[in-house]
């Protein structure tokens, strides 16, 4: 049976679109390599043993480490001369989408809690299995405890992480697992079924005077949260 032209062109594309290409491109495996390790690593590492984590030569990745230096997705100690990543991933990641609008319209809920409580706050997303810090208000007050944005910690060691694994309630508080002497209040933002899925939370010293009320802390991060969802239209 003959084939016309344009069937055998359409059977062509077809066999092609069912196949995914596979193209070697070294020096970005190369770098992503890199990126992975460094994100992946409690701490910062040197060029020797990113070269050991990677079974690469030193040489092989110093050109590479240099670039990413440059294009600021790495910093380099100046003192140890170790690397680590800088947020800028974070902030390609997020130019443009929900949870950009997420952090936006946060900021303002996010300062009026803080102010409220006299404690700080910070919001949170599940990103690879761990709990990762997007956004935090510090407190007023001189001596406060404060979550490093960017931090990543063992979600189910957290109130946040918890709260987000869970597939139901809004709301949880704990004593924190990390440090000893802080309670955790947090609530949840959005659904795991929606665009936006996070946690606000606060976390304050226990031992403090005049140290919160969990149920003082839960009440003002619903009225925060509620803010929060009327202007994303949850």
């Amino acid at each position: 049976m003959n084939v016309k032209p344009q069937e055998r062109d359409g059977n062509h594309q077809s066999a092609m679109s069912a196949k995914s290409p596979t193209y070697s491109v070294p020096a970005l495996e190369k770098g992503l390599d890199i990126l992975e390790s460094l994100a992946a690593s409690p701490v910062p590492l040197s060029l020797a043993e990113l070269a050991r984590d990677l079974d690469r030569g030193s040489a092989e990745i110093f050109r590479m480490l240099v670039c990413l230096e440059r294009r600021s997705y790495l910093r380099r100690d100046a003192v140890s001369g170790k690397y680590s990543p800088t947020l800028r991933l974070f902030e390609i990641a997020h130019a443009h989408s929900p949870l950009k609008m997420l952090l936006d319209v946060a900021a303002g809920p996010m300062r009026e809690l803080s102010l409220q409580l006299r404690e700080s706050c910070h919001l949170s997303v599940i990103e690879r299995g761990k709990l990762l810090v997007i956004a935090r208000e510090d407190s007023p007050e001189s001596v406060r405890l404060a979550i490093e944005v960017g931090g990543r910690f063992e979600a189910k060691r957290t109130a946040s992480g918890r709260l987000l694994l869970a597939a139901t309630g809004g709301t949880l508080t704990a004593r924190d697992e990390t440090i000893e002497g802080v309670d955790d209040a947090a609530v949840r933002i959005g659904s795991a079924a929606g665009p936006v899925h996070a946690a606000l939370a606060v976390s304050w010293l226990r031992s403090r005077k005049g140290a919160k009320k969990p149920r003082e802390v839960l009440a003002a991060l619903r009225v925060a949260a509620d803010a929060i969802h009327h202007a994303l239209g949850l």
